[in-house]
């Protein structure tokens, strides 16, 4: 009898969890509120269950009896899956990390607590903490500015910058509407380098720390690239820092997404962490730079079979781009792509469209609509490639503009 093993989500983004789930020989079970999902049609059996419903979760997991639970690139079920593998023994991504993964306030208070460089942080949960922090910040956006976020969603939705003070009130209702539990982080903008890095640990040991470069347009990561364009000093720095950050927050097993910014003075500062692989085909490009598998040593490690972490074999040139939108609008027609792959020859295109489709403005991660990745001699050749390819791709849509008010 096959073993079950539990996925939450089923969008595109969970299908490497799913597919890699099945090869390993198991029952790939998934979670998901929608039950059109692309997840619903491939996996072996399919709860239509909301990723955010602990309860619900775990009554699935329980039916179905499941070995391990996990998410791709769902950060809102981040959570409910560390509830889940604590709640039913399972392996766990670390003890007592459900709610420190979810909360970036409590996540910020863990960084202070072993000092890992982090920006300057306020939370705000009502009328009287915005009168406060309005007073906090008056004289800090003289020389700085801040950015306002919600305190718990993801993909880049209701963050905005502010340089001056009277933008903070829309700001802080913007994230609000974004947020469930209706609190904002004000967290001060650290000018410089936006980069990321995808970590891999076994009980406690940060086995891999795989740093990429971020290609990032309105405050929305739509790109990665490797190798890092880094020094080795940097790259000893940043390393150090994710290891203290995992530590702060407990994270001792499986995969970690790490924000980083690198300062002027080369000065790495954690922003985000999630305890999960990516999506955006971030796993798919660490596979082709360094041959290292990360998908299946994390379903492996999550449903408690053997894991053997081998060494990088390769340093291979790399970069994925996603594909994104200006404005909305519906698309009228998509031309013949056939010449244009033929001429530039990516090593993996897909474009999610169909005519008469809405488009959606870039305003989150999730707002893409398809990809290209370029394999080449170096990191700069194949981030341009990228750009060149999507130039050209979407010269060849006819796209009906639709105008939307600026919230």
């Amino acid at each position: 009898m096959k073993d079950n093993f539990l996925i939450l989500g089923g969008s595109v983004g969970q299908l490497p969890a799913i597919e890699k789930a099945q090869e390993l020989g198991m029952n790939a079970v998934v979670v998901s509120n929608d039950p059109h999902c692309i997840g619903a049609s491939v996996t072996d059996y399919f709860a239509c269950v909301d990723t955010t419903d602990f309860e619900g979760v775990e009554q699935v997991a329980r039916q179905y009896n499941v070995v391990g639970s996990m998410t791709m690139s769902n950060d809102v079920a981040v959570p409910v899956s560390c509830y889940v593998n604590e709640k039913l023994n399972l392996p766990m991504q670390g003890e007592e990390i459900t709610y420190v993964v979810a909360d970036k306030y409590r996540m910020r208070q863990k960084y202070a607590a072993y000092q890992v460089n982090s920006p300057q942080f306020y939370q705000i949960s009502d009328s009287d903490h915005l009168a406060f922090i309005k007073h906090e910040l008056q004289p800090l956006l003289k020389t700085k500015s801040f950015i306002v976020k919600p305190n718990d969603s993801s993909g880049s939705r209701g963050v905005r910058k502010i340089t001056k003070i009277d933008e903070l009130d829309e700001a802080v209702l913007h994230a609000m509407s974004f947020s469930p539990s209706k609190k904002v982080i004000v967290e001060e903008f650290i000018e410089g380098i936006e980069l990321g890095a995808l970590t891999f640990s076994v009980d406690g040991k940060m086995i891999y720390c795989f740093i990429h470069n971020d290609k990032v347009l309105q405050m929305v990561q739509i790109g990665h690239s490797f190798p890092h364009m880094f020094s080795s000093d940097q790259e000893i720095k940043i390393q150090k820092e994710c290891e203290k950050a995992l530590a702060s927050l407990g994270i001792k097993n499986g995969p970690c997404l790490l924000d980083i910014m690198l300062d002027s003075n080369g000065i790495p500062f954690i922003i985000e962490a999630g305890a999960r692989l990516s999506a955006h085909k971030l796993p798919e490009i660490v596979e082709i730079y360094s041959g290292i598998d990360l998908v299946t040593l994390t379903v492996q490690l999550a449903s408690g079979q053997k894991v053997e972490c081998p060494p990088v074999t390769k340093n291979e040139a790399v970069a994925v781009e996603m594909i994104t939108f200006d404005q909305d609008g519906i698309i009228e027609k998509i031309g013949d792509l056939s010449s244009l792959i033929q001429k530039y020859q990516p090593a993996d295109f897909e474009l999610r469209l169909s005519e008469k489709q809405k488009i959606t403005k870039l305003k989150s991660s999730q707002d893409h609509y398809g990809y290209v990745i370029f394999i080449g001699e170096n990191v700069v050749e194949v981030e341009g490639k990228c750009t060149q390819f999507i130039t050209e791709c979407l010269s060849l849509l006819d796209i009906c503009r639709i105008e939307t008010q600026v919230l």
